[in-house]
């Protein structure tokens, strides 16, 4: 029999011989400790000058609700969906036994103290998409100062660097804490965070550059238009969903995937790179770094074979041809050489069959694989999550499940997306740190 577990479920099971408060005390200490360690290889940088590139409020209300398990579903879904969260009935097969988070993305209190290490209570979610990675150990809530269109200043009531926890990724921040609502945008009392500043603590957050760490104090970021719960029938484009912030093209590389020394609930997701999933048809890396979770309803995993449900990629040929990706498995002609899409990575790891068990990784980061040659590899330019015209549109996990509840305000999938895409094949602009 099959458990599909999620990362942050796994924590509940790691210390399976010990009562339930020393497994949550001897976990958390452990993902606290591990989670601070300054250790980086192979992370992305996304710019050449550090610099916030995305931040905004992702969803309200479901970060820290009480009383929520496995045991008794009808009881948690009435929680869950009273908390404003969505709740799947999970289409998996007969050996699978799903599990809380493929139900819902509502989480406990006693999930986020193990992971972000103080409990929060119908919490909202905000990520943080730096272009330099941070610097674990400097991280604090306290780094964070949130400007709201009331004039009120807040500052969040926890910060970590999970679900971004592979020693090749550390660019986003994730905080929770009491930051809006989910009023729509052209509603009376509305609240949402206008602005974000990172501000001296005392102990200042730092990124990791080319040149060593820099503080990342005085970095502001002007959130964009409170959009994320705009109503259902709104225009495409006026969609409020998550984002794009950065998308770059490498060479593959496994270095810095996993964490064979970090906490081991952790490891349940791993491998997920393109080697782990493709073998030696992973030759490039097309990695988009998100602004928020990115699912197909907001509690389902993103599947290996989805691409060509959500995404497609283009090319300018030297002749100033277009070209678009848009199949997997199929060898496109460009400059003299080919290219072809293999699949997704950085998401769960492989099987036989995906189903509403698959977990994926649920961070900010979604790898393209492709195969080819680099004349027609150095081609692309932009990679688009086109979500009209027969693609499907991506959530938040915020999102409405696949059986929403009527009269809920569920986050908006993406609008139209095209992200410029930074080509580095000569150097894979990364860094490594180990203290």
């Amino acid at each position: 029999m099959r458990v599909a577990v999620p990362l942050i479920i796994l924590a509940t099971t790691a210390l399976a011989g010990c009562s339930g408060e020393a497994v949550q005390s001897a976990v958390q200490n452990s993902a606290q400790k591990d989670f601070h360690e300054d250790v980086m290889i192979n992370a992305d940088l996304w710019t050449e000058q550090p610099e916030i590139l995305g931040a905004g409020l992702g969803f309200t209300d479901i970060n820290g609700v009480p009383d929520l398990t496995v045991d008794d579903l009808e009881a948690s879904k009435r929680i869950a969906t009273l908390a404003g969260g969505a709740w799947n009935t999970p289409n998996c097969a007969a050996d699978e036994v799903p599990a809380l988070g493929n139900y819902t993305a509502v989480t406990t209190p006693e999930t986020i103290e193990m992971i972000w290490g103080t409990p929060t209570y119908f919490a909202d979610g905000y990520p943080i998409e730096f272009s330099w990675p941070v610097v674990p150990s400097t991280l604090n809530p306290t780094d964070f100062e949130l400007t709201l269109n009331t004039g009120e200043k807040v500052t969040p009531d926890v910060a970590s660097i999970f679900p971004n926890w592979e020693l090749n990724e550390r660019n986003t921040v994730v905080i929770f804490g009491q930051l809006g609502n989910r009023v729509s945008p052209d509603a009376p009392g509305l609240i949402w965070p206008v602005s974000l500043k990172v501000v001296d603590d005392g102990t200042p957050l730092e990124l990791l550059g080319p040149d060593g760490t820099v503080s990342a104090v005085g970095l502001t970021f002007d959130s964009p238009p409170p959009s994320s719960y705009t109503d259902p029938d709104v225009a495409p484009e006026d969609r409020g969903g998550p984002n794009l912030v950065a998308a770059k093209l490498s060479r593959m590389s496994t270095d810095g995937e996993g964490w064979e020394d970090g906490p081991k609930f952790i490891q349940g997701a791993m491998p997920n790179d393109g080697v782990s999933l493709y073998g030696d048809e992973a030759q490039y890396r097309l990695r988009v770094l998100t602004s928020g979770g990115m699912t197909p309803n907001g509690i389902r995993g993103l599947f290996p074979t989805d691409f060509e449900n959500y995404f497609r990629v283009k090319a300018i040929t030297d002749d100033g041809s277009e070209v678009m990706l848009t199949e997997t498995n199929v060898d496109y002609t460009i400059n003299g050489g080919t290219v072809r899409v293999v699949g997704l990575a950085d998401l769960g790891l492989k099987s036989d069959e995906y189903t509403d068990c698959y977990i994926d990784d649920r961070d900010n980061y979604i790898d393209i694989v492709l195969s080819g040659d680099d004349a027609a590899v150095a081609a692309i330019t932009h990679v688009e999550i086109p979500s009209t015209d027969g693609y499907l549109p991506l959530y938040n996990p915020g999102g409405p499940g696949s059986d929403p509840t009527p009269g809920v305000s569920y986050t908006a999938g993406t609008s139209p997306i095209s992200q410029e895409v930074w080509v580095t094949l000569d150097d894979p602009m990364t860094v490594t740190l180990n203290n």
